[in-house]
């Protein structure tokens, strides 16, 4: 059987408005020693669709070793499917060897130990396409020639804004069921109708979202809510039926969850960034506040009711946990946010909780529940005028461990020291 020719169009402009120069300077010395060089995925397909390119994930037929000896400031990372890392002028690219298909022995012993495909066969560039998860994924750009290239029917698709499987979606999302996900959140970030095919395959699926691994529904669940459609993303999730095997649920957090979502969109846009700790925080509210509830009904001690509260979040962090990793980090960020609101209640500004690092997250929070209708607005006011101004910080960065203020200097660990600085402190 003939294979199809691709089908190529000419792209003029995108080189020099998009592409980042020293990423260009890395393929075109690739091309010259006499590999191909192209550009694939979500930084073609955001173009053709009318968004700015953010991602630019590379290919080529030269293998990983080949790579590192060809491109300097490289590195070979991954076991699951090895990449060489680039980085030039503090920016991390990534570019992959063309794939194809696990042999099918290989994908059954995979698919029984883990639910889902590795491989790090190596293919040529038709074979990497029809491997791929959507048709609008599967696009090359020869930046080159400037051109692009498709195997798959994935510009037609574009055309129609119509997210498409590549073979049959339930094969597809038996071999890896994180592709329930991204369907979602790119028919909501690209405003996509989804193939009725996929639709039907997901909701067969969907149930194996629960044997992904949890640090990587974590990552997913953060592409959903923080790059700046979460609110949308939220909704695709509801409307296929998937919030219940991704993170835990409650009737009531509904409203509070769509809203908190839409300010994380709202910063976003605005250049600063959104923290996950917070938004699992709010996401968990409703269930801690049940496990609080609990706690002091069933109590007959009176006890102390910091440790009530220490307790019922930790009791509402592992129902979390049973879905997504949750660091020790995000934990303390949470437990900072919902201890203050007692003392918020009460307008109970002292220096501790006017010093607290979670204390303009507590009051995010206090807002979201009075919109709920469970404390007054002017309650919200009143610690708006008394917060500390936010403070810009970098986009993706992690939550910083609350400290205790109690804790005193010098009560850190101290480092061993090496037998030479100890020879020379004896001197």
């Amino acid at each position: 059987m003939l294979k199809k020719k691709p089908t190529r169009l000419k792209l003029e402009g995108y080189n020099e408005d998009h592409v980042p120069e020293p990423l260009l300077e890395a393929l075109t010395k690739l091309r010259k020693s006499g590999h191909d060089a192209l550009l694939v995925g979500g930084c073609i397909r955001d173009y053709l669709l009318g968004f700015t390119p953010k991602d630019f994930d590379s290919v080529t037929d030269a293998k990983p070793e080949q790579l590192i000896k060809i491109l300097p400031r490289t590195r070979i990372i991954g076991r699951r499917f090895r990449l060489v890392q680039l980085r030039a002028r503090r920016e991390i690219y990534e570019i992959a060897t063309y794939r194809r298909e696990a042999h099918s022995s290989l994908l059954k012993r995979y698919l029984k130990s883990h639910g889902a495909m590795a491989d790090n066969a190596y293919g040529n560039q038709n074979q990497d396409a029809f491997r791929r998860d959507f048709t609008i994924n599967a696009i090359y750009y020869d930046p080159h020639k400037r051109e692009v290239i498709d195997h798959v029917g994935g510009l037609k698709d574009i055309e129609d804004r119509v997210l498409r499987c590549l073979g049959p979606a339930d094969v597809r999302f038996h071999e890896d069921p994180v592709r329930i996900l991204r369907a979602a959140r790119l028919s909501a970030k690209l405003d996509l109708k989804i193939d009725d095919e996929v639709l039907e395959a997901i909701q067969v699926h969907k149930s194996q979202l629960r044997n992904v691994n949890r640090p990587r529904l974590r990552d997913e669940l953060l592409k959903l809510f923080l790059t700046g459609h979460g609110e949308s993303s939220y909704q695709a999730l509801q409307r296929m039926d998937l919030l219940g095997f991704v993170f835990p649920q409650h009737p009531e957090c509904e409203g509070m969850i769509i809203q908190s979502m839409r300010e994380a969109d709202e910063r976003i846009a605005s250049g600063f960034n959104a923290t996950p700790a917070y938004l699992f925080g709010t996401m968990l509210w409703h269930i801690y506040a049940d496990e609080l509830r609990a706690l002091q009904a069933g109590s007959r001690r009176r006890g102390k009711a910091s440790l009530k509260r220490d307790r019922a979040c930790k009791n509402t962090i592992q129902k979390a946990r049973d879905y997504v990793a949750i660091s020790r980090n995000y934990m303390d960020f949470i437990a900072g946010m919902y201890s203050l609101q007692p003392f918020l209640e009460h307008k109970n500004a002292t220096d501790k909780v006017l010093g607290h690092p979670q204390l303009r997250a507590a009051v995010h929070l206090l807002n979201l529940r009075a919109a709920a209708g469970e404390v007054s607005q002017n309650l919200v006011k009143w610690w708006e005028s008394r917060q500390p101004p936010r403070r810009t910080r970098r986009k993706n960065r992690a939550p910083q461990q609350a400290k205790n203020p109690t804790s005193k200097k010098g009560s850190r660990r101290r480092r061993r020291n090496s037998p030479q600085t100890d020879k020379s402190r004896r001197r």
